[in-house]
């Protein structure tokens, strides 16, 4: 990492590295939208409809209508008779931010709590998550519009969702819990006998839960699912876990974690595989201590990374967008920026990561070779042997499965595949090179192979210029193009030899020995034949030539 003083005091921050290939500066510190000391004389505010404003129908679900403040002792019920409905059925709302001062005209977005649809792609609605997502509101009318599936930023029971009848109860002792219709319990924010005074949702969609002091007991800032919003952080530890598909909110193997030395994105395995980073890890020469990431928050156009307090942070910019924005964690891998403007359906800004579309870990499922976006399994080199077959032959991007599955009771008949030209995503060598300085270039390949079939948790072994990197479970890999480096890899796969194909290669192999030697012997046949033949003519000719010679002269 180096430092760079410029003319401004402004200091600029070249990681030394391609990672993700985004550029990071340092900017001026802003103070974070959120102060415990001032939050309920904040947002307790209720934004009233101008008088002369024209009364609403029963039908039209308005924002004067909502809650910004609740106390304990509460109960809510997920059902049409005792909640608010925007849209059909589909979010039932709690509790609601209040719009910000600036904004007196047009259309405003605002956090909402509630139950809101998990069958996001279904005409009908039959399980619910109690969520944190966004709705328009009508800053003329106070009309609230619909709500996108795209806009759900926290959900508290993403793995659960509940029913109709389920109830989220606020307890006298200040506890926030979620149970299905059964009565079973779900989720709940474990904070009896901490003085809870109230809950509420900030203007940046921080559910919270605060005590007579206006001091934070719980809040969902803490909890992040796979959304970032403006000015909610990532501290050390914590993640972004995205789901599982568009459809299926349960938990993705795929992740972002702060770590001391960045911020990190990892496919889950044993151990997990790294397919992009943004490294915070600066020397400071004057005082001899190294500066490690403390926190990565998400502003309005950015996304800041923070170290102790006095040193520099990193910035990664976005494109400028004066609208609502959010981050979100999506199930292929990428981190993507929305905004919300004045269509109901959020757009793609941005993607954060800026790597190839091949370069994430699932793109071809596993087993999978990506080129060129194209999904194929793959074929030992100058061969068609059939070592893999696709999981879907309609939807290769879901990956291709061995022929025979790796047995560790059988490793005297594990074999290497070698795939040349094909690279891996996995940067974990990477990171360990430039915090350990460990010399890969000093392993040598073969012993590396040899070593792998020994051990049966070795599923690949990945040759990038000589180093050597060990895989023990197979994500998507990809074909080396010339415009993306051009460095020399080469993949070798682990894969199971079948006893019955080694003797379908024994009957082909005898086969093939016999039909050449019945040839072999066919064609000594017949040039013995032919031999014969040719003496027997030769002798033939002889004899007429001794009968000529023995006619008497006349």
């Amino acid at each position: 990492m180096h430092l760079h003083k410029s003319q401004n005091n402004v200091w600029m921050i070249r990681p030394p590295h391609k990672g993700c290939q985004l550029l990071h500066q340092r900017l001026n510190i802003s103070s974070l939208p959120f102060h415990p000391s001032n939050m309920v004389a904040a947002y307790t505010f209720i934004l009233l409809l101008a008088t002369a404003a024209p009364l609403l129908s029963m039908g039209q679900p308005s924002y004067k209508n909502t809650t910004t403040t609740v106390k304990p002792s509460m109960v809510w019920i997920n059902n049409a008779a005792s909640l608010y409905h925007y849209d059909i059925s589909t979010v039932n709302s709690i509790v609601t931010s209040s719009v910000r001062p600036q904004q007196t005209s047009g259309l405003a977005f605002v956090f909402t709590a509630g139950f809101t649809c998990a069958s996001t792609f279904s005409a009908t609605c039959s399980v619910y998550f109690f969520a944190v997502f966004i709705v328009s509101v009508s800053i003329k009318d106070g009309i609230l519009g619909p709500v996108s599936p795209g806009r759900i930023v926290w959900s508290a029971n993403r793995a659960r969702p509940v029913r109709e009848n389920a109830t989220l109860k606020f307890t006298s002792d200040g506890n926030l819990v979620l149970r299905d219709a059964d009565d079973s319990p779900v989720w709940s924010t474990s904070s009896s006998g901490q003085s809870v005074a109230g809950m509420m949702i900030t203007e940046t969609g921080n559910l919270l839960l605060f005590d007579q002091r206006n001091a934070i007991v719980w809040q969902s800032f803490d909890h992040p699912t796979d959304t970032l919003v403006p000015g909610q952080s990532l501290l050390e530890g914590m993640r972004l876990i995205a789901n599982t598909s568009p459809t299926n909110w349960t938990e993705n193997q795929l992740y972002i974690v702060a770590l001391s030395s960045g911020l990190y994105a990892y496919v889950e395995s044993t151990p997990p595989q790294l397919y992009c980073f943004y490294p915070y890890l600066l020397i400071d020469q004057k005082a001899g201590n190294d500066s490690h990431l403390t926190k990565a928050t998400f502003m309005n156009g950015s996304l800041e990374l923070f170290g102790q307090p006095g040193q520099p942070h990193l910035n990664i910019a976005f494109p400028p967008y004066e609208y609502t924005q959010y981050m979100r964690l999506e199930s292929d891998g990428h981190l993507r920026l929305y905004g919300l403007h004045d269509g109901e359906v959020p757009i793609v800004l941005s993607d954060a990561m800026n790597i190839n579309d091949c370069a994430y870990p699932t793109v071809c499922g596993e087993y999978g070779i990506c080129t060129a976006g194209q999904c194929a399994c793959p074929l030992q080199n100058n061969s068609n042997s059939g070592y893999f077959n696709p999981v879907d032959e309609r939807r290769p991007n879901l990956g291709c499965s061995p022929a025979t599955p790796i047995s560790c009771e059988q490793m005297h008949r594990h074999q290497l595949l070698t795939l040349t030209d094909i690279s891996y995503f996995d940067k974990s060598y990477n990171v360990d090179a430039m915090h350990t300085g460990l010399n890969l270039n000093a392993i040598n390949i073969d012993d590396c192979k040899k070593a792998c079939l020994k051990n049966c948790s070795c599923m690949a072994v990945v040759s990038r210029a000589g180093e050597c990197v060990w895989v023990t479970k197979v994500f998507s890999l990809q074909t080396i193009q010339p415009e993306n480096g051009g460095y020399n890899s080469t993949v070798y796969l682990k894969v199971q030899l079948n006893p019955s194909n080694r003797n379908k290669k024994k009957v082909i192999v005898g086969a093939t020995l016999g039909a050449v030697t019945t040839l072999a012997l066919l064609v000594i046949v017949v040039i013995l034949y032919l031999q014969k033949r040719q003496k027997y003519e030769e002798k033939g000719s002889n004899s007429d030539d001794e009968a000529r010679n023995m006619v008497p002269a006349t």
